[in-house]
């Protein structure tokens, strides 16, 4: 009966999180700009496509405040719009198909990969690039601009890089408190 249970325990867990690039690639249409908003930045997270991320069994997630935004597999994107301001951007990898939020910011937060505050400008178009295995060369983002394998970096590069890759949900729109707001 234990053993029932605890199978079930983590069948449950596993519904909480995305499977990655390892059980299929994404099958979302190929990028596509946003129209641009003056009042309000757009903001594409994308992924490179690697054996890395390839191999993944489990999707990374985007969280602004401890709320999932959503996850990206290998070769995926997804754009989002915010009102002008500072937003604590993290990423986190799921283990046994959760996050495991309740321990973000403490000793037992374990799985907080990387993370910053984005400085939103009404206007601006900004790529954020994760990548895991290949980070960008230093004069293709400004210090400060990123942590580990999440970075801002420049129009040029990301607008080189995104149109190889699959939407992976429908665009976010976030207001200043932090909150998605339906669009």
């Amino acid at each position: 009966m234990l053993r029932l249970a605890l199978c079930a325990f983590l069948l449950l867990l596993a519904g909480c999180s995305s499977p990655g690039a390892f059980f299929g690639a994404l099958d979302g249409p190929m990028f596509s700009a946003q129209p641009s908003d003056p009042q309000r930045a757009t903001v594409y997270i994308y992924r490179p496509q690697n054996q890395w991320s390839d191999e993944e069994l489990e999707a990374p997630g985007l969280f602004l405040n401890d709320e999932l935004i959503g996850s990206l597999p290998s070769n995926g994107y997804f754009a989002m719009s915010f009102e002008p301001g500072s937003y604590p951007l993290q990423m986190r990898r799921p283990l046994l198909g959760s996050f495991w939020t309740f321990f973000a910011g403490g000793t037992l937060d374990f799985t907080l990969i990387s993370g910053f505050a984005l400085e939103a400008k009404a206007g601006q178009v900004y790529y954020l690039r994760y990548d895991e295995s290949h980070t960008p060369p230093k004069f293709q983002h400004n210090a400060g601009e990123g942590a580990g394998p999440l970075n801002l970096v420049g129009n040029e590069l990301g607008s080189r890089e995104i149109p190889a890759t699959r939407q992976v949900q429908e665009p976010v729109s976030i207001a200043a408190d932090g909150k998605e707001v339906p669009r």
